[in-house]
């Protein structure tokens, strides 16, 4: 049975990083040929964050996670992250 990893990236106002680091992730998981599932996890940001995840998952074909209204920090989103990770 071959392992599959969850990469779980919590976000909080993180636009601008995430239009840099998410090409980056998708491109190391392709080259390493991992069976895999990316999941943001948007924590309420008061930026254009929601936009940039939606826009890299769809042209990637990840799983973001939705965020909650509101900031409830890292801790939560990694969390619910996890939660929504089915390789558990």
């Amino acid at each position: 049975m071959a392992l599959t990893y969850s990469f779980i990236i919590p976000a909080y106002n993180e636009s601008e990083r995430l239009t840099v680091s998410l090409p980056k992730i998708f491109d190391y998981v392709r080259r390493q040929q991992l069976q895999s599932e990316i999941i943001v996890v948007n924590d309420g940001s008061s930026d254009n964050t929601a936009d940039v995840v939606r826009h890299f998952m769809t042209a990637l074909s990840g799983s973001p996670a939705g965020g909650k209204s509101g900031n409830r920090g890292k801790g939560y989103s990694v969390r619910n992250g996890m939660l929504h990770a089915m390789a558990m």
